[in-house]
């Protein structure tokens, strides 16, 4: 067998081995003896900037490589000469591709040239489209009734800590920076202090937001006291045979904040019953809402569950196993302190695991729609506190940016922060011991909050699926169905560029970023020619929203 067969036996074989998209004869360039060319006359690559390769065979021969000579997504071409008359082989030729962030695939092409003679042979390169952001607005989750946070309490906090009219109007206000949508009130075990929430509660009210309330205290001259630890400490309590003087309290408190024109939307049964304001077994929460929970409603305000410290199955589940105390209840609440995002530990996992059950489990089958998470803080004691750590735009996104997002996608219908204004809250309150932050300036947890607020309130969640590991996003559809949203966190070390395909014809688009350098800055947005592809770009470490129109 002469050399040349052997050649041509081995082109064949490189050549079955790294085909991947071929099309047409193979041209080869001949001088004598002398060859030159590319193993795969034409390739195609993915959407994805990287670096990519491909071989060439030659014999008897010096060559060069050439691009097209116009604008391309080619660079760092090596090597770009090679080849030895009197000698044959393959040599791999490397490139880097940017990524491909238009709506169409894009062409290039490379040449390999016979130094000798100049002829070429050409190599062309199709890199196909990024993979689409989609949605899917068939797809239904849980409404979303909306977020905010806690009122300051009256009977906690000196006047200057209490929230002015300006600072909830950037907070509430429609057109204020933050577009909050839930407020949250103490019930105060003294009736005589319930004025000093009216005009907040009335002010928020105004704006359009829901206003909910919460007893601590079941009062003194309700309570008893037990050692509900074996601690030897005292705990108040509510005895059974006070129950229907219990529920006329809050009953007078609805009727209180009525006739000051403030409709309460929701009244809890206890906050944090697990902990030490007033204690209640799981199963004395059950007992009560069975017996006296419609009794409350009749006021025309929805129920909620008492709201333990870490939303303990232990008392959510009294309420769910019990007919008459699920019937009497219209929003099954609690807090996520014991973690929620941490799904490395069994414990946590199991947590967040019960918690996203809820809805598919006894929520949605009983119509009663997503559950409240109703109370959360971050950075308010321990390493984080003294490190200063909680101030960081890192702490804040990896914190608050990552649970309200998996609280989203488990089917939350409401995420209520604790302390509104708070060195580590929304906004700020002069705090010096902690690192000052100027009183009524906004924090960067009060923008990742607002990046929900603004764009997911009064929605439902539907599927959406985004086609990189490090970008996480919720999808919302408006009540009308003529509006989408979405909120997604990029926690990648780059930008991620791509189009978000649409059901239909966009006619309005619009997107906000927050950063560590910025907060809710708009940011381009860019429609395709047959206005169903919004191209969009999140910077890395951000959070960002896209509210398109039909």
């Amino acid at each position: 067998m002469n050399k040349k067969i052997i050649y041509l036996a081995l082109l064949f074989f490189v050549s079955a081995i790294f085909s991947c998209s071929e099309s047409g004869e193979e041209p080869i360039v001949e001088e004598g003896e002398s060859s030159v060319q590319f193993v795969k006359t034409e390739i195609s690559i993915s959407g994805k900037a990287g670096q990519r390769s491909v071989i060439l065979a030659w014999e008897n021969v010096e060559w060069e490589i050439e691009t097209s000579g116009g604008e391309s997504f080619i660079s760092n071409i090596s090597p770009l000469t090679g080849g030895q008359k009197g000698k044959s082989g393959y040599t791999t030729i490397y490139f880097n591709v940017s990524e491909n962030i238009l709506l169409d695939e894009r062409l290039d092409e490379l040449f390999v040239v016979n130094k000798a003679s100049g002829k070429k042979v050409k190599l062309q390169i199709t890199q196909e489209t990024l993979p689409f952001v989609t949605v899917n607005a068939a797809a239904k989750h849980q409404e979303v009734v909306g977020f905010g946070g806690m009122y300051n309490p009256a009977i906690w906090l000196s006047a200057d800590n209490r929230i002015d009219a300006s600072e909830l109007a950037t907070m509430y206000a429609p057109d204020g920076d933050l577009q909050y949508s839930i407020l949250r009130l103490m019930i105060y075990p003294d009736k005589t202090k319930w004025e000093a929430d009216v005009a907040g509660a009335l002010q928020a009210q105004e704006y359009g937001a829901i206003v909910f309330a919460c007893p601590w205290d079941c009062t003194d001259a309700l309570a008893d006291y037990i050692d509900k630890d074996g601690d030897g400490d005292s705990d108040k309590h509510l005895p059974e045979k006070n129950y229907e003087a219990y529920a006329d309290h809050l009953i007078e408190y609805i009727q209180f904040m009525k006739s000051k024109g403030v409709d309460i939307y929701a009244i809890s049964v206890q906050n944090e019953p697990d902990m030490h304001f007033t204690y209640w077994t799981p199963q004395e929460v059950a007992n009560f809402t069975a017996n006296y929970g419609a009794k409350i409603r009749a006021t025309g305000v929805k129920l909620m569950t008492p709201e333990a410290c870490g939303f303990s199955p232990d008392y959510t589940n009294a309420i769910l196993n019990s007919a008459e105390a699920f019937a009497n209840t219209d929003i099954v609440a609690g807090h996520t302190y014991q973690g929620f995002t941490n799904l490395s530990s069994n414990y946590v996992k199991g947590r967040h695991d019960y918690v996203e059950s809820l809805y598919a489990s006894h929520l949605k089958p009983a119509g009663k729609g997503g559950w409240w998470m109703t109370e959360k803080l971050f950075g308010s004691y321990g390493d984080d506190l003294e490190s200063g750590d909680y101030k960081t735009w890192a702490y804040n996104f990896d914190k608050l940016g990552l649970e309200m997002h998996m609280c989203m996608e488990a089917y939350c219908s409401a995420y209520l922060y604790w302390y509104l204004k708070r060195f580590y809250g929304m906004i700020g309150d002069n705090n010096t011991e902690h690192g000052y932050v100027a009183e009524g300036e906004v924090m960067k947890n009060g923008y990742i909050m607002a990046h929900y607020s603004a764009y997911a309130t009064g929605t439902t969640r539907i599927d959406i699926d985004v086609p990189n590991e490090n970008v996480l996003a919720t999808a919302y559809l408006n009540e009308t169905e003529n509006e989408i949203s979405i909120v997604a966190l990029n926690r990648g070390d780059s930008a991620f560029e791509t189009f978000v395909e649409l059901p239909e014809k966009v006619t309005a688009h619009k997107a906000v970023e927050t950063t560590q350098h910025y907060n809710m800055k708009t940011v381009e947005t860019e429609l395709s020619n047959e206005q169903k592809h919004v191209k969009i770009s999140i910077s890395p470490q951000s959070i960002y929203s896209l509210k398109v129109r039909f």
